[in-house]
């Protein structure tokens, strides 16, 4: 009689493939080391997977369905062009470019190597349907900005949009590289203005307080774990300490 998959067996192995993959690479890892973390006999794990590679493909699927969730926010209201609720649109704006980063900075060593393995790897195509997803995405949300009068109707929104998702895939490049846990609000709100200042409307423009799109106070961003970056008061403090 064939042996069962067990789910909880699977779930042990795909935790314990996805840390052999992030230390030891996909071609240096081993079934073993997969096997000896969680656990099982080898036996085990070709039952629930045909391959090394395979099981990495699944953890792939798992992990760009993860970030799917996390970058698909549902279009957001605007009432009417005034001073509340376009702040409010570019605040929800914000808070979700910050959480997508915080979810790619968690997940550095396993997203740097899905976006190092190359054209030729058997899940890069995975990636590739996952970042045209997103253009489609960002160009809904131009069109339906500029529908509503929020942004400049001059634009050509697939533009806009392989601009926006482009800066951002640039943007996670350099998240995931990073020797240290960067200020990632300060990151999401110098794109934001950036991207802001040349898209909204002239009447919009009027309205809009643009300080909603900068980062929270240092003393927020501390709290939260991130590094203090050196204001204009210390760099006045080094430029005096140099001048004595």
């Amino acid at each position: 009689m064939p042996r069962l998959a067990d789910r909880r067996a699977r779930i042990e192995l795909l935790r314990a493939a996805e840390a052999a993959f992030t230390e030891r690479g996909l071609a240096a890892a081993r079934v073993e080391d997969i096997t000896e973390r969680a656990g099982v006999s080898k036996g085990a794990f070709y039952l629930h997977f045909q391959s090394k590679d395979d099981c990495f493909k699944q953890i792939v699927e798992t992990f760009i369905a993860r970030l799917a969730g996390c970058v698909e926010l549902p279009l957001i209201a605007v009432e009417g062009v005034d001073r509340t609720s376009v702040n409010e649109y570019f605040k929800r704006l914000l808070a979700h470019d910050v959480e997508v980063l915080e979810f790619c900075w968690q997940n550095r060593a396993l997203l740097k190597m899905m976006l190092a393995g190359g054209g030729g790897a058997p899940y890069a195509y995975l990636i590739d349907e996952f970042a045209q997803r997103v253009a489609r995405l960002v160009e809904s949300r131009v069109r339906y900005a500029m529908d509503i009068g929020l942004y400049r109707r001059d634009l050509d929104p697939s533009v806009i949009a392989a601009l926006i998702s482009g800066a951002f895939d640039r943007l996670v490049r350099k998240l995931i590289d990073a020797p240290s846990r960067p200020d990632i609000p300060a990151w999401c709100a110098q794109v934001l203005q950036l991207f802001t200042h040349g898209l909204l409307a002239p009447e919009v423009r009027v309205v809009a307080d643009l300080s909603v799109t900068e980062a929270p106070p240092r003393s927020a961003r501390q709290a939260a774990g991130s590094a203090p970056a050196s204001g204009p008061s210390g760099e006045r403090r080094r430029s005096k300490a140099k001048a004595t």
